[in-house]
């Protein structure tokens, strides 16, 4: 029999151990960085009132564990608090003991009951997540692109360095972007401190007057062990509320073309190589017939909705598409049956609440995990059809239910966990 529960301090020494043997390539095995390491938990765990220690005991032995994160999220511009969960890891000893799906159970269970319908994660194995009912969010772009692509401004006069005393600035910078960008965390006073904590990050700011309009943090990286003069540029971070501090910032970055090879840029911007008059990025690769490489791309964040009746509720003051219809939705969810259970929308203008009758225009059958892509915008109603992944009881209405999910911005990300 399996208890799970919130750790003590004392325990997180054993965790440390779990989470070392889990990800070797993350966390060094010296005695100095496993030091280090825990005194991170532990000042987590004391420190944080958003992210919490979580372990698995078997028999009164630690056997896996996790970490809880309740964020403040922007969904389509309503303030939704979202669970997130990380560094999922379970003993070496006891792999393949079913402890990991014991974990998610948990996890999900214990935001569903503070009535927080939506959570998301970063994989470690996407078709994992993807069989627990977690969908794909927006693809991360990494650029490297040569700083004289990016277009030179004719001013970078509002350029300054960022230190500590700037924190507020920064939050508020973040902040506001965050208010204005579906999918965006909000930032705490602890994620802009732990922003300063790198000693190898730069920051560089757009300050107009007394207001912080735009950032980038970065960090220099060497192109070759023996070759202290090849350095790339990666960027950790940019936040730009304006066209005008955009091009401050692009006018800095290409003003070191004469130092830095390349810019390392990650971002689920899809239009980001409008910018650039050189959208390649180095590798030559051609693809057929004649398309230049501009980046690499990946899957990484997803989310699952964990009550489809409570999100719904919770966005009740949303116009999802400026649509009339009633739809009913049969959701397929092996991991929460009590998502299955058929529910119908009533739909007017756009604004969607649940039906107490079962009369429907239209029903809609999908699993859960798409579902949750679809109703965040990281995909759209057509491409699922036309995928098999959405079954529609009369095709003519594809149209209206793609209106209906359709947005105009795919879901944007940039906090890690």
């Amino acid at each position: 029999m399996s208890e799970i529960r919130k750790l003590s301090l004392e325990e997180l020494s054993e965790l440390a151990r779990i989470n070392t043997n889990a990800y070797p390539g993350a966390i060094n095995f010296s005695e100095d960085v496993q030091e280090r390491y825990l005194k991170q938990l532990t000042s987590v765990q004391e420190n944080d009132p958003n992210t919490n220690y979580y372990g698995i005991f078997r028999d009164e032995k630690l056997v896996g564990g996790m970490r809880f994160h309740h964020f403040m999220m922007n969904v389509f511009q309503q303030v939704m608090p979202v669970g997130g969960i990380g560094s999922v890891a379970v003993d070496l000893l006891h792999k393949k003991e079913k402890i990991a799906k014991e974990l998610l159970e948990y996890f999900i269970q214990h935001y569903k009951s503070e009535g927080i319908p939506l959570v998301m994660l970063y994989p470690f194995r996407p078709d994992f997540y993807k069989r627990m009912g977690f969908g794909y969010g927006t693809k991360m772009h990494q650029y490297k692109m040569t700083p004289s692509s990016l277009p030179k401004g004719t001013l970078k006069d509002k350029i300054v360095y960022l230190n500590r005393s700037m924190k507020e600035l920064v939050k508020d910078c973040f902040n506001r972007y965050a208010e204005e960008t579906h999918g965006m965390v909000f930032k705490t006073d602890l994620d802009v401190e732990n922003l300063f904590k790198n000693p190898n990050h730069l920051s560089v700011g757009v300050m107009n007057e007394n207001k912080l309009e735009g950032y980038v943090v970065f960090a220099f990286q060497k192109v070759k062990e023996d070759h202290f003069i090849l350095n790339d540029i990666h960027i950790k971070e940019i936040i730009y509320e304006t066209p005008e501090s955009l091009s401050q910032l692009l006018t800095f970055l290409h003003s070191q073309s004469d130092q830095f090879r390349r810019i390392v840029w990650n971002t689920q911007d899809d239009h980001l190589h409008f910018i650039l008059s050189d959208p390649t990025n180095g590798s030559n690769h051609l693809l057929p017939s004649v398309y230049h490489e501009s980046h690499v791309s990946g899957v990484g964040l997803m989310y699952r909705i964990i009550d489809v009746k409570q999100f719904f509720n919770q966005l009740k003051d949303y116009s999802f598409g400026n649509v009339d219809c009633r739809i009913k939705l049969s959701i397929t969810d092996s991991f929460l049956p009590e998502n299955e259970e058929p529910i119908v929308l009533h739909v007017e203008s756009g604004y969607v609440s649940i039906c107490t009758h079962q009369e429907y225009d239209v029903e809609l059958k999908m699993d859960i995990s798409d579902f949750s892509s679809l109703v965040l915008g990281a995909t759209n109603a057509k491409s699922l059809y036309q995928l098999g992944l959405l079954e529609v009881s009369n095709c003519e209405y594809i149209n209206l239910v793609n209106e209906l999910f359709f947005v105009k911005q795919k879901p944007i990300c940039m906090t890690a966990f």
